[in-house]
């Protein structure tokens, strides 16, 4: 069996007296215990104590040197918490008073009695050795405490705070008292309420109040507590809950923003629909007007109308984040001029609209309608910046840069760039602000002003198409806010056809097609009828069903198969595709144009799991509505080939 080994208490011996320290130490070993070294001055003692660290000190009054063992003594208990026995041949009443003062663990007279003297140091080190214990344990729940994550206090009745932990005065480092602690008066008064009553509180979330006007919450609990001196007193736990209802916050915004964004598709699916008929309708009118040679001008007004809306559709598209991003390159010179009226309309009276357009080469790829999003963010941004009106500059030019130099948000390459910049005259973002404005959900604005989206918004849209943002701003003289974008070669312009050129597309005469049959399924009743309309005036055969299981009928029953199926890609209980793939079954090589609804991604199968199948099939398109007589005509034509 294994015998443990007992350490030896250690006890030092402070006495002037040669003799008498050598016979106490001769006493202390024969007793067991280790005498680590014996002193003569108090000083010597003091300098050593925490190298030797003796459990218990054996101390005389009167010393060599300077300080005497009474002094000593309280500067063992304060510094190190080692007790001390006085050992001493003075009993007078004013040395005895002094003593006190030091609290020692026994008073014993010289010439001492062996077992006097036995009895008091095992009674020291035991009490020692308790006081240590407990010592020990006030550390660690204090530690406990101080270090908890909860925000803590003790509260007296009155309200005032007694005593607070480190998270506490993270939260609320300013508030003394129960009342400059919570911000909303009905909470407060419900917390005396159930303190003056003896009753617990909570745990409640409430608003916390902070002098520096940072935004902070806290789920608070309150139970009342005796004191050791029998007082009573509430003890309050605080979690900060700041971040969390930050974020809960900001998934409340943003499951709204989502509702609304597919409430948004929906009405684009249903208003593209009527888009549709209404051009189609124009159009048809279009021909008989151009014989009679009148009312020319109020159909190019339909129309025009009728592309605005298509303009506002894709627009709501954009808003629910299922718009189809298409780069295509332009100029952003030209960018900026098509879009001074309608900035100067955004941004109404009391402002004006600059644009200063580069003369040269800055040609982008880029989205261009999300592009366009991002400018009126910016403008609208600007506005708001001067309350009182003033001048909003749209600029556009090159740049190169030698070496990586600082961006908005990251570092902007080097390389050839160009730019679209926005500068206002307005109040300007303080620098604080500035690391933060980019962030979604940040905003300066009322709640009834501002998401939080716009800038962010702005972000994805440049970062999407390989782009930088950069920033200037002063307070009071105005901030500019820079897009850049790699420069492209204008080959690319050429190549593509500048956009800007094809807005404007003339009407033609329809193509013509004699003996093709086409086969139309769109369940819309009023995009039904006018495409059948368009492509009976074409020449083409038609045949019409509304919906997936009367297309099915109508194909058992012909003698032959279609030429071609013009069908909507999404319809009640089969989408076009799956539609698609039952005819060619039958017809592997059968010729389809999809027509896409508003909602529709291109190379989405979301409609149907073998739905993407039918995009890698051969011999087919697909027409984004609202589409025109002669987009619809056309791909036909292409289908069908010469």
């Amino acid at each position: 069996m294994n015998e443990q080994t007992v350490t030896p208490s250690r006890i030092a011996i402070c006495e002037d007296e040669r003799i008498v320290a050598l016979d106490i130490r001769a006493f202390l070993q024969r007793n067991g215990y280790e005498v680590p070294a014996i002193y003569a001055a108090a000083e010597d003692l003091l300098r050593d104590a925490e190298e030797i660290k003796p459990d218990l000190v054996l101390m005389d009054i009167h010393l060599q040197g300077e300080m005497d063992g009474i002094e000593a003594s309280a500067e063992l208990l304060q510094r190190w918490s080692i007790p001390v026995i006085l050992l001493t041949a003075y009993a007078d009443g004013p040395t005895i008073e002094r003593a006190k003062l030091t609290h020692p663990y026994a008073y014993i007279l010289k010439p001492y009695d062996e077992r006097e003297l036995k009895t008091a140091i095992s009674i020291g080190l035991y009490r020692a050795s308790m006081e240590q214990r407990l010592r020990s344990s006030e550390e660690r729940y204090r530690g406990l405490f101080e270090n908890g994550l909860a925000a803590s206090m003790l509260v007296e009745l009155g309200g005032r705070i007694l005593e607070t932990n480190k998270a506490y005065r993270t939260l609320a480092p300013e508030a003394e008292s129960v009342r400059e602690f919570i911000d909303d008066e009905v909470v407060y008064g419900e917390v005396m309420r159930a303190m003056a009553s003896g009753e617990s509180y909570g745990p409640n979330e409430i608003e916390v109040r902070r002098t520096d006007g940072k935004e902070a919450w806290a789920l608070l609990s309150a139970a009342p507590i005796v004191l050791p001196d029998g007082g009573r007193a509430y003890q309050y736990q605080a979690v900060d809950v700041t971040e969390r209802k930050t974020l809960m916050d900001q998934l409340i915004h943003a499951q709204r923003l989502s509702a609304l964004g597919r409430f948004a598709g929906g009405v684009a699916h249903d208003f593209n629909n009527v888009l549709t008929a209404v051009m189609g309708y124009a159009r048809l009118l279009r021909s008989d007007f151009e014989v009679e040679g009148r009312g020319l001008e109020e159909l190019d007004g339909i129309d025009q109308a009728a592309k605005r809306a298509a303009a506002l559709s894709r627009q709501l598209l954009m808003f629910s984040r299922r718009d189809e991003s298409k780069a295509t390159a332009f100029r952003l010179s030209n960018l900026a001029r098509e879009n001074e009226r309608i900035l100067k309309r955004i941004v109404g009276d009391g402002f004006s609209i600059i644009v200063r357009a580069f003369d040269g080469n800055d040609t982008v790829v880029v989205d261009k309608g999300r592009l366009e999003q991002a400018i009126v963010n910016l403008v609208a941004n600007a506005r708001d910046a001067m309350p009182s009106g003033g001048r909003i500059v749209l600029a556009t030019g090159v740049q190169h840069t030698q070496a990586e130099t600082p961006g908005a948000i990251e570092p902007v390459p080097a390389g050839d760039w160009a730019y679209i910049e926005i500068q206002d005259e307005g109040t300007g973002i303080p620098k604080a602000t500035q690391a933060k404005i980019f962030q979604p959900f940040f905003t300066t604005k009322p709640a009834d002003r501002g998401t939080g989206l716009g800038l962010a918004t702005v972000v994805g849209i440049v970062r999407q198409a390989g782009g930088r943002i950069t920033m200037n701003s002063a307070l009071g003289k105005g901030t500019t806010m820079r897009l850049l974008f790699p420069r492209a070669s204008e080959r690319l312009l050429e190549s593509a056809g500048d956009a800007e050129a094809s807005i404007a597309k003339p009407y033609g005469k329809p193509v013509r097609c004699q003996d093709k049959t086409v086969l139309l399924v769109e369940n819309d009743n009023s995009v039904l009828t006018i495409a059948e309309a368009l492509l009976d005036r074409a020449g083409y055969r038609v045949v019409t069903a509304n919906h997936p299981g009367e297309a099915l009928l109508v194909v058992e029953k012909m003698a032959a198969a279609p030429d071609v199926v013009v069908v909507n890609d999404k319809m009640p209980l089969m989408s076009g595709f799956e539609l698609v793939e039952r005819f060619r079954a039958r017809e592997p090589m059968l010729p389809a144009l999809f027509l896409l609804n508003a909602e529709t991604i291109d190379g989405d199968s979301a409609s149907a799991d073998d739905g993407q199948a039918a995009y890698r099939m051969p011999r087919e398109a697909r027409l984004r509505k609202p589409f025109s007589e002669e987009d619809l005509l056309e791909a036909i034509a292409a289908l069908l080939g010469p």
